[in-house]
């Protein structure tokens, strides 16, 4: 029951809609429609109040029937943000594309810790006009209980009082620190290493130094070419540095890349006026053991009253894997082919640990498109769907789909082929409709542990976009 309650309240704080069902029309123009494109990277309080606020200034300027139907554009919904709005008994005012209905009730909902959101939004709008109401709630992102902080306002509803909010899930919380979507291997762009660090600050502090030996034995904190390293600020003297231990121990100050940036001091620098930030230098990828672009994220901790410095490091990829759409978001041959041979690349450098990004990083699997990886018998190495999942380790070169396609031996051959990749078309099952559809997959070589491997993703020709 709680989970069908909670899946109606997750609605009501999707973007707005009120009564009308009719399609939206152009949205009016006020100052605060600026939001497009960047509602994702919205986290900090401040930005959450902005946003609310713009959110009233519009219903002021062209109304509550109008703003409803605007808030339910891009310029006012992009996952995971959003506007709701509540009367004062708790009945929905604005919950589009969900089955909470207008006047539906949600006084007598509870968090899993035993909150009622909706009787505290009430509370803090009423007796103090705005202010935060923290909760967890279901992330779809991590499809987690996770905690919610949302920002409330009391504003006129047709006269009578209501409140308007919005909700972020903060990143820096130990709530948030679950080591199931909280762990080394898991860190591929600046959101996870900084997350990343944030938990292993929270780790630092409530284990002290049993935590120095976490960081670097245990498969949660180290992976590949990411580890966690700690450095007295104010001395630079390294502690602790889990993926270059010969640099334990040494002198931070003395440490300069072959560019001539000092990073201990550019670290020291940073951190003399700011909590945290980046550094970015040059320095050897422990995966692969050559230099690499590095950009390291540093915060700064104190322990007994001392300042100190815990990082982490992101191996720059080429610009054109940096800049790759969310799987999710995938919708043309061009994207894929990028997608498949940025996926090629992270095979390179981390070989099996990149399963762990394929199978569960966002970047890497979402909606229909996902990563798949087979050895030259066709045996999977990365599958993440049911359906066909290889049982055991016999040879699946045979495999055929409804028309009779041999479609493992032809993406092997392709692989093969001189150009080394391109694309197979067969039929296959789409995860979002649950039909089997035509897909075309594009497919590249590569080498694991010396053995030739395939890499590939799709697209279901129901859901391919022209390129361009």
């Amino acid at each position: 029951m709680f989970h069908g309650i909670a899946k109606r309240f997750l609605f009501i704080l999707a973007p707005a809609m009120l009564l009308s069902l009719l399609a939206a029309p152009v949205a009016a123009q006020t100052p605060c429609d600026s939001h497009a494109g960047r509602l994702a990277d919205i986290h900090s309080r401040q930005q959450l109040k902005q946003f609310v606020n713009c959110a009233a200034e519009h219903i002021e300027a062209v109304g509550w029937e109008q703003a409803a139907q605007d808030f339910e554009t891009s310029a006012w919904w992009e996952h995971p943000v959003y506007i709701f709005a509540t009367r004062a008994d708790g009945t929905a005012l604005l919950s589009p594309g969900s089955d909470i209905a207008p006047g539906d009730n949600l006084w007598d909902w509870q968090d899993p810790d035993g909150v009622y959101p909706s009787r505290e939004q009430v509370r803090v709008t009423r007796d103090f006009g705005e202010g935060y109401v923290y909760l967890r709630f279901i992330n779809p992102d991590s499809g987690r209980e996770d905690p919610l902080e949302t920002w409330v306002r009391l504003v006129d509803y047709q006269g009578e009082a209501a409140y308007l909010g919005a909700a972020i899930y903060p990143q820096d919380t130990h709530g948030t620190c679950s080591p199931e979507v909280v762990r080394a291997s898991l860190v591929y762009n600046e959101r996870d290493a900084e997350q990343f660090v944030a938990c292993a600050a929270h780790h630092l502090q409530q284990n002290g130094l049993q935590a120095l030996n976490d960081f670097s034995s245990d498969p949660r904190w180290i992976s590949g070419p990411t580890y966690l390293f700690l450095g007295d600020l104010v001395t630079l003297y390294q502690v602790a540095n889990a993926g270059q231990p010969h640099l334990t121990g040494t002198d931070g100050s003395l440490l300069v890349d072959s560019d001539g940036v000092r990073i201990g001091l550019e670290i020291q620098r940073v951190l003399s006026t700011h909590d945290d930030g980046y550094v970015y230098y040059t320095f050897r990828n422990p995966a692969t053991d050559e230099a690499s672009h590095k950009a390291s994220h540093v915060r700064r901790v104190l322990l007994d009253g001392r300042p100190y410095v815990l990082g982490t490091g992101l191996y720059v990829p080429s610009a054109e894997c940096r800049n790759l759409p969310l799987a999710r978001d995938i919708d043309n041959r061009d994207e894929l082919q990028q997608y498949v041979r940025c996926a090629r690349d992270l095979v390179d450098e981390r070989g099996e640990l990149a399963w762990d990004l394929f199978l569960n990083h966002p970047q890497w699997i979402g909606g229909p498109v996902y990563i798949f990886v087979n050895d030259e018998q066709c045996r999977q190495l990365v599958y993440p769907l049911d359906y066909e999942r290889q049982q055991g380790d016999a040879s699946r070169c045979d495999l055929r789909d409804a028309e009779g396609t041999l479609l493992n031996q032809d993406l092997l051959d392709m692989s093969r082929s001189e150009a080394g990749e391109g694309w197979v078309r067969y039929l296959w099952l789409n995860p979002a409709s649950d039909e089997v559809e035509a897909k075309h997959s594009f497919v590249v070589g590569g080498t694991l542990d010396g053995e030739h491997v395939y890499i590939g993703a799709g697209l279901y020709e129901s859901e391919m976009q022209q390129d361009g």
